[in-house]
């Protein structure tokens, strides 16, 4: 190594975001030869934020994600790296079928162009002003890459605008939902789904980008989310397990649990980390990897903090529901199924989790994973676990044909469940980047900022890792000494 100290660096949080990024770190800075010491945070006794695999018995569940799409280099990289290849468990052919809830029955969502024409999801009216979304105008101002929240369009009022109102509702909607288990309404299409806008941007429309894609050799599902979904053989856990275990395996690394940061100041000696109980520094550099909710409470000034606590959430309710096979009438062969606002139900959806995997549930049995909440449903979580469980159970059981209460279940709360990415989100963000100008040394990561799934938190990880190292390259040393 050409340097003879190591460089401190804090990383709060030991979600996938912060273990990621402090991996990325350590083994930047041995490729670099500079030595490091990084320290991880956690307040939780162990760490993994929502990434956590509950394991009873013979049944399976998660406690957030349900698994990530093989579509992000940067995830297939930190599998590899971790060496979890072997451990990936592809998911099942069954969950390419995906389902909408209409008019009190499922019905498939269709999957190309001659099934879109023969779906009963649409009226034809409704068809004919989606075919007619070759003929609208591209919206006005998609070359501003930060949109003030008065010019920034939701994901309902685009999908108004180019699809017409019963596809927004019938489709945007409840897509929404399963995704960020927010309203469409509230959203920013800009944050949540940059995709749409460029594809309007650069082609005029979503059929003239199908088009110009097509003719470019490339895959239609460029508009969109692609990828094979996939999980690991023990649940996602697996993968904090193997992080946790190749940084408390180095010597250049430590995560330290139920370490809750309190504060978080920098001075001429460097950055200083408060826990509950202690302060720890000095640091060269810190990175924040909690919840915007967390990381507002402990972040330095007062324009950093009115800036990342300005970062909605959404609470939810997962209830996860075990049945024996013959009590489930309908066939559960898919994904799972979304509901519509419309259609006037307390549930989001539900996820048909045995049968997208199928080693999570018990011989003989299925595993239905409900959720329920969101920013239209507030108080969902006033409600104690036996009423979560008979609410999903009601509402569940004309839709599945339910001849039995469950076996099993499980009911997982999250009072900040999913960030949501509200208009002016992007101009938040570009306030955020100048605001932390004034904090050198500091950078945030995680799902709260620019996406929620495991795959953005993977990709934001290298880059933050590489901010970090960028900063130790050009900023003198902390002071020596320190906890």
């Amino acid at each position: 190594m050409t340097e003879s100290e190591a460089r401190r660096i804090a990383v709060i949080g030991g979600g996938v975001a912060g273990l990621a990024t402090a991996r990325h770190i350590v083994d930047g800075a041995r490729a670099a030869r500079r030595r490091v010491s990084v320290t991880v945070f956690e307040k939780n006794d162990a760490p993994g934020g929502h990434l956590r695999t509950i394991r009873d018995g013979d049944w399976q569940l998660e406690w957030g994600p349900n698994g990530f799409l093989d579509n992000e280099p940067a995830t297939l990289r930190l599998v590899e790296r971790l060496d979890l290849n072997g451990a990936l468990l592809r998911s099942s052919d069954a969950a390419r079928k995906r389902f909408l809830l209409s008019g009190g029955r499922l019905q498939e969502l269709p999957s190309s162009p001659p099934a879109f024409i023969k779906t009963g999801l649409l009226s034809p009216l409704a068809k004919l002003r989606v075919a007619c979304e070759f003929l609208v105008r591209k919206r006005a101002g998609l070359d501003d890459p930060n949109p003030a929240p008065e010019a920034d369009e939701t994901i309902y009022d685009f999908g108004v605008r180019r699809l017409g109102r019963e596809f927004a509702e019938v489709f945007l909607d409840p897509m929404v939902k399963g995704v960020f288990g927010g309203d469409a309404r509230e959203l920013s299409l800009a944050a949540a789904f940059p995709r749409m806008v460029e594809l309007e941007r650069d082609h005029g429309g979503l059929f003239k980008a199908l088009i110009a894609i097509s003719k470019q050799k490339k895959k239609a599902a460029d508009a969109g989310p692609s990828g094979t979904l996939h999980s690991f053989r023990g649940g996602m856990a697996a993968l904090i397990d193997a992080l946790v275990g190749s940084l408390d395996g180095d010597d250049d690394a430590e995560v330290r649990t139920s370490a809750p940061v309190t504060g978080l100041t920098r001075d001429d000696a460097g950055w200083t980390v408060t826990t509950d109980d202690a302060s720890h520094g000095p640091f060269d550099a810190v990175v924040d990897a909690s919840p915007a909710h967390e990381a507002a409470g402990h972040a330095p000034g007062p324009e950093l903090r009115e800036l990342i606590g300005g970062i909605d959430y959404s609470p939810m309710a997962v209830v996860t529901l075990g049945f024996a096979s013959d009590d489930v009438g309908h066939d559960v062969d898919g994904f799972g199924h979304l509901i519509p606002t419309r259609e006037g139900h307390r549930l989001l959806g539900a996820l048909w989790t045995s049968s997208i995997f199928s080693d999570r549930a018990a011989g003989g049995h299925v595993l239905i994973r409900a959720m329920a909440g969101g920013p239209r449903d507030p108080h969902i979580l006033d409600l104690d676990d036996d009423a979560l469980v008979a609410l999903a159970v009601a509402e569940l059981t004309p839709v599945l044909d339910l001849r039995s209460m469950p076996v099993r279940s499980w009911v997982i709360r999250h009072p900040h469940a999913i960030a949501q990415y509200r208009p002016g989100h992007l101009r938040r963000l570009k306030d955020l980047d100048q605001a932390l100008a004034a904090w050198p040394g500091l950078v945030l990561t995680g799902s709260s900022y620019r996406g929620i799934s495991v795959n953005y938190c993977a990709k934001e990880a290298e880059i933050a890792a590489a901010r970090i190292l960028d900063h130790l390259a050009s900023a003198p040393a902390a002071a020596e000494g320190g906890v």
